[in-house]
């Protein structure tokens, strides 16, 4: 495992700055502090907003090397985990270089390095036993290295990378994202989620409550590690290329990622069954079911 890197929120560029270039990135380093950007009105005309108006795609510039990621759901809280994996741990993450971000007003724009190649999920199918090995060995130190960023021991939370609310798209739709003091306090209103649906939600035991342990460490997740996330290469050898948006990412109990990454996924799909999931996640399986039941009553997704 990488060795520990250890930061805080004051540690980042300045989330709320409507702009924020990155001049020490290779969009910048390479040719001059000088070149520009695509502006947030050159990355609307060459968008599909107007079909996908709450959700539009990434727009990408082949010709400058470039994808940008907008929409009334982005925030810069993507921007800095990014920017974050690549400060602290010293590029050993395989993930898009960040140029910086900037704002219209109504939408937030990234900048992101444009990743060439394909999706676990476009090419599964093709896969065989060893390519899917080879992949699962590459994620596991991957998922090694991204838990050796931790938060300051005088200031954990489960939050967001800045100590603000959760960004998981679960929760999202809810009241009370965070952040959360504790685990425990964390727990508390995952149960709560679901009871409060009923008549005399105080009245109603929760028999999930003790599957979620509260002394478990928080750790940094990606929280979204579905095969569309992960970036392989087109033609063999096959190997991890990098981990793509992480909007959903923050500080969450240690059992998080492998519950997202299951629930994702149906039980009868070979990803899932095959036990190649299993391979480079410690399996929780009582937050598991947890998470199942919170997340099917409370209309996860």
């Amino acid at each position: 495992m990488a060795s520990c890197a250890r930061f805080s929120p004051s540690d980042l560029p300045y989330g709320t700055k409507p702009r924020m270039y990155f001049l020490d990135s290779s969009y910048f380093r390479d040719h001059g502090a000088k070149r520009s950007l695509p502006s947030p009105a050159e990355v609307v005309a060459c968008s599909l907003i107007n079909q996908r108006p709450s959700n539009p795609p990434p727009v990408k510039f082949e010709e400058l090397k470039l994808i940008v990621k907008f929409g009334p759901k982005i925030s810069t809280s993507e921007t800095l985990c990014l920017w974050a994996i690549r400060k602290f741990l010293y590029g050993q993450v395989p993930v898009p270089e960040v140029c910086g971000w900037d704002s219209d007003g109504r939408h937030v724009f990234i900048y992101m390095q444009l990743i060439h190649g394909v999706t676990l999920f476009e090419r599964y199918d093709s896969l065989s036993s060893d390519d899917k090995r080879a992949i699962c060995q590459d994620l596991r130190r991957i998922m090694s290295q991204i838990r050796a960023i931790r938060q300051i021991p005088s200031n954990h939370v489960i939050g967001s990378i800045t100590h603000g609310p959760l960004q998981d798209r679960i929760l999202d739709s809810h009241p009370e994202t965070g952040p959360f003091p504790s685990v425990g306090d964390f727990h508390d209103h995952w149960s709560w989620l679901w009871r409060r649906i009923a008549l005399e939600p105080e009245k109603v035991t929760d028999p999930w409550r003790k599957s979620l342990p509260d002394d478990g460490p928080i750790v940094f997740t990606h929280s979204d590690l579905h095969r569309k996330n992960i970036m392989i290469t087109s033609t063999n050898p096959v190997r991890v290329l990098s981990i793509v948006d992480w909007e959903q990412a923050g500080w969450y109990p240690d059992y998080w990622k492998y519950c997202k990454a299951t629930y994702s996924v149906g039980d009868w799909e070979d990803w899932r069954c095959g036990g190649w999931i299993d391979s480079f996640l410690t399996p929780h399986p009582q937050p598991k079911e947890a998470c199942d039941f919170i997340c099917n009553a409370i209309g996860g997704f």
